[in-house]
Parts: C-alpha cells; structure tokens; sequence
C-alpha cells in the first residue's frame, strides 16, 4: 500500500509542477542494420525499399549522456542488432560510468567469445531472441541464422558466468509466440533450462505491418481456443517443474486496459536518428506512413515523437507540447484510482452498451498514434 500511496503523491507532484518528471526506463536505438534480414515477423521484411538501415551517430549519444544518470536502466535495442554497432562497448561502458544498469537485446548471431566477455564485464541483463527449440523451425522464422551455433553460443554465455561465479548479467531467452511455433514452447522451456539461463520470456507478435503476416499471430479478440490454452497450460506446468522463471503473455486481450506495457509514463524510447517515442511501435525507421494490423483490419498510422534529444535535449521534451498532449491521455482520474488499489472485477465498468463491440471502445480511450496496436490490450 504504501508503494502505491509514494506513486500517487510522486504522481501528484508532476501534474502540479513541483518537481521535473523523469522516465525511469530508457530505450536507445543504436542500429536499424541487422544480420538477418528476412525474418518472417519484422517490419523490414514487410518494407524492404523503404527501411532506413543506419547506426546511432556518436553525436547523437554525446546529447543523450547529460540525462542518462537520471535513469535507473537503460536499454540498447530497437529495430536492429545492437552487436552491428561499432562502438556499441564504448557506449555501454559510458553508461556504465554513470552508475545505469545496462541490457540489450540481440539476435545471438554475434555472440562469438569476444562479445561474450564484454557481455560478462559490463551488462547487467542480455535477452537472446530464439523463437523455436528446433532447428527446421527457427530456420523457417529466421532465414540465415545458424540454430545450433546460436545455441552453442548460449551456452558458452551461461556456462562461462557460471564459472566465474557471476551473478549478472541475468541471460534472458525470448520466444516470440506465433502460430508456426508455439507448439514448441514447451521443448523450448527445456532447452532453456539445459543451456543455463535465468528466464524465459515469451511474448506475442502484437506488431503485424501487412495481411501477409497475418497467419503468424495467435492473437483474436476473444480467448484462445482449446488447443492453444492447453499448450500455454503445458508451458507453464513445464516451466514449474523446472523451477525455471517464466514470463508469458496472456493471449486474452485486456479491452479496459488503462495503461499498456510500453507505459509511456515512465518509459520512452530514442530511435537511431535521435528522436524520442512513446515506444519502439511509434519510432520506426521507415520513410513515411504505415500500416498496422488490428484483428484483419488495417491501420494508417506513422511515427510520433515528442522531439529530438540532439536539438532540445532529452529532459527538456517534458515541457513540449508534443510530450504533454500525449500523455494527457493516461492522466485522468481512473489512474489515480489505479494507483491507490487494484482493479477488482466490480469495479470494472459496465458491459458495453448494445451495439459497442468492446474492439471499437477499446481504440477510443486511445491517444490517436496508438489506434490499431495490439499492445494497447496487454497481450
């Protein structure tokens, strides 16, 4: 209670102006370029002629420095492989000076012994996205990577901290769930616990760019049926039984959902070219508009930025109306609520008037940059 109480007033201090607001989680993107560059779920499969493949100028990070202690974890990932990036550990190492926990996302494709040691020295959490415990099916999600490599490369991560005795850097193993693998969860879940790692987490594909990839997601605006709520119960009996830490998505959408995981109140992201989203999903590095899928119906949306960190400086985007306008939608007197107690079912609102599907009234309470992303409903 009494954390929820320090939220409020914490909550009341920023609306009032008595003290700066500040992001707690900060997401950098320091490369769009990737080692694998026709994975059947990525948006650059989805745009390849328009996708701009850069890395995050030294220029750009020299802005960003002044604001990084401020943060408790920051997080070098986006819509690329961070290991491309060819001073990604002198970058690290700048945050590590300012006393941030650092993590990144990778691939697992550059985890050679080089990478590996830097790794164990200066992180303090790497993901490794996988997406299938076997070979035939991973080749098929992400054309070009080597399986078995990548799974060695694992566990000479996992088996060189353990033989340091180190306890950071936590090794997360992400599997992305979609239709083509999440019968493997399971055998998944055991090979995580083989190789040593600490977590694993599975998300959804909550981001579908064109009807092409449509057949991938899982994702429908009722429960999942029988088969794949017996896999995901299977999953979870699975991860128990190993005494293995596991994250799963829900795959039931939230259609009353306040505030979604990307939390822009307390977390933004900066893109490659410094500009600074609500999240990865509003900071793509395509030229223009695009398109997101929301249960077979496409969205015209594009990117949202509060400003760019190079030109105002990253603090300095709290004052600017393209920050404040944004989240105006999650200040409201229902998240005050929320920050004093749990939600419990009877204090949910009522069923929908007849004629309102829950889908429509879902995408209304909104900011309009975000009509039309799955993430918006928790899965």
């Amino acid at each position: 209670m009494w954390a929820r109480l320090k939220s409020f007033l914490d909550y009341c201090q920023r609306v009032c102006g008595l003290e700066a607001p500040r992001w707690q989680y900060l997401q950098v993107e320091v490369t769009t370029r990737c080692n694998l560059a026709g994975c059947a779920m990525c948006p650059r499969t989805a745009w390849p002629e328009r996708w701009q493949a850069r890395d995050l100028a030294w220029e750009t990070w020299e802005a960003l420095m002044p604001s990084l202690k401020f943060f408790s974890q920051v997080h070098l990932g986006g819509w690329g492989e961070p290991l491309l990036h060819p001073r990604l550990w002198d970058l690290v190492q700048g945050l590590r000076s300012q006393r941030v926990e650092v993590s990144l996302t990778t691939n697992g494709v550059g985890l050679r012994e080089e990478a590996r040691t830097q790794i164990l020295e200066h992180l303090n959490l790497v993901t490794i996205s996988l997406d299938g415990a076997q070979a035939k099916t991973y080749g098929r999600l992400r054309p070009g990577g080597d399986f078995y490599r990548i799974i060695g490369n694992i566990a000479a991560l996992c088996s060189r901290k353990q033989s340091l005795g180190l306890a950071r850097p936590k090794v997360v193993l992400r599997f992305l769930k979609m239709r083509p693998n999440l019968a493997e969860l399971p055998e998944f879940l055991r090979l995580a616990a083989s190789l040593g790692v600490d977590r694993v987490d599975a998300p959804n594909l909550a981001f579908i760019p064109v009807p092409a990839m449509e057949p991938l997601s899982l994702l429908s605006p009722g429960p999942p049926d029988s088969r794949i709520k017996a896999i995901q119960q299977e999953a979870e009996r699975e991860a128990w039984a190993l005494k293995l830490p596991f994250r799963n998505f829900s795959l039931s959408p939230n259609f009353n959902l306040r505030v979604c995981e990307a939390n822009p109140l307390g977390q933004a992201f900066v893109t490659v070219s410094g500009e600074v989203a609500p999240c990865a999903y509003l900071g793509l590095p395509v030229n223009g508009s695009f398109t997101r899928r929301y249960f077979n119906k496409s969205y015209q949306t594009g990117n949202y930025s509060y400003g760019n960190a190079r030109e105002h400086g990253l603090l300095k985007l709290y004052q600017q109306p393209a920050y404040l306008n944004f989240i105006d939608y999650f200040r409201s007197p229902a998240e005050i609520f929320a920050l004093l107690q749990p939600v419990r079912d009877a204090d949910r609102p009522a069923a929908e008037p007849s004629g309102a599907s829950p889908v429509a009234t879902a995408l209304g309470r909104w900011p309009p940059p975000c009509q039309g992303c799955l993430k918006s409903l928790g899965v």
